[in-house]
């Protein structure tokens, strides 16, 4: 496993503490390891276009980033992707017509960071930081460069980004009214606030669309992982509950395979540690199961699904403020064949 490098002495005691604790099983069935990233990232944000898996932004030691790339599942290759107009972590990111999508996130480090940038960027017991933005872009591949859409109504963070017909909604996060889901109108360019209020509303959760309606799953509540499963039916605007993770997961990723709601990764933070654990939920059964583990535990990830594959990139083994320190390159691939 590939790891940024920090050229502070103390950075690499953290990281060989956490890292220490930390412990990486053998690949298990069902995984291999697919082809690295060309740098580390946590935080950063993805959507698929075919079978091309477009990362971009993500956090490191000196803020957040502009750099984006690109990974053709099919032919396990890397490849880099024109940068963000600005740099951006916990951003919000979604394809739309073949067109990738960003608004929100967190833009810039706020003046209290400390020296050796151990702030906890997913700490949603203080107060919301100004770099949290509410700007977005859309990128389309046949142009090769970002250009400006209309703004959210107001700064988000944390938050879910999912396209889902003829709209893209944001759900969830940090940041003034986050409890409100913002739907996107790329045709118009233009935002409207829809349905309820989001129940338990929270960041660092995993979304995905399954079945004309989008899976808000676990995430942080005061500071705390959750195991609460919430299910938005944008066509009546109504929020239901749906089934409990068989435990609280906060920084996992989440993706649709093969039917399947697809669960791995994530952390807690007292005391630190990641998981590696993998849940797959068939909404027909309405229970989740346990999966072959991913080898690698890590949060802060990106994953997404084609293909047959589930892919898993980036992210890092270290949990809390010990993320900047021990981001990952790791890309692996889980296939139920």
């Amino acid at each position: 496993m590939k790891m940024s490098i920090v050229p502070v002495a103390s950075r690499w005691m953290a990281a060989a503490v956490i890292l220490a604790a930390t412990s990486i099983p053998a690949m298990a069935a069902g995984w291999r390891e697919g082809s690295p990233m060309t740098s580390g990232r946590a935080f950063a944000g993805a959507a698929l276009v075919g079978t091309e898996l477009y990362v971009v932004g993500g956090d490191s030691t000196s803020g957040p980033r502009t750099d984006a790339e690109v990974y053709d599942i099919r032919g396990d290759i890397w490849r880099s992707a024109p940068a963000l107009p600005t740099g951006l972590q916990q951003l919000g990111v979604a394809q739309f017509g073949g067109k990738i999508y960003v608004a929100g996130g967190y833009e810039a480090q706020p003046v209290e960071r400390p020296q050796f940038g151990l702030l906890d960027p997913l700490d949603t017991a203080a107060p919301a930081s100004e770099g949290d933005t509410a700007k977005g872009w859309v990128y389309d591949p046949a142009v090769g460069t970002w250009i400006g859409i209309a703004a959210m109504p107001t700064p988000r963070a944390g938050h879910g980004f999912v396209a889902l017909g003829d709209r893209i909604y944001a759900l969830g996060g940090r940041g003034e009214g986050a409890s409100r889901v913002l739907a996107y109108d790329p045709a118009a360019n233009r935002w409207s606030t829809v349905g309820d209020a989001m129940p338990g509303v929270r960041v660092a959760a995993a979304y995905v669309a399954h079945n004309d309606r989008i899976y808000a799953i676990g995430g942080l509540v005061d500071g705390n992982a959750t195991a609460r499963v919430d299910i938005f039916d944008p066509a009546t605007g109504r929020w239901q509950s749906g089934p409990a993770l068989p435990s609280p997961r906060a920084g996992h990723v989440a993706a649709l395979m093969n039917g399947r709601i697809h669960v791995t990764g994530g952390e807690q933070r007292r005391p630190p540690r990641t998981y590696g654990d993998h849940y797959v939920l068939d909404a027909g059964a309405g229970a989740w199961r346990n999966a072959a583990p991913m080898p690698s535990p890590r949060h802060g990830a990106v994953a997404a699904a084609a293909d047959g594959k589930l892919v898993v990139a980036g992210g890092s083994p270290g949990a809390g403020v010990y993320t900047v320190f021990t981001e990952s390159d790791v890309a692996e691939i889980y296939s139920e064949d």
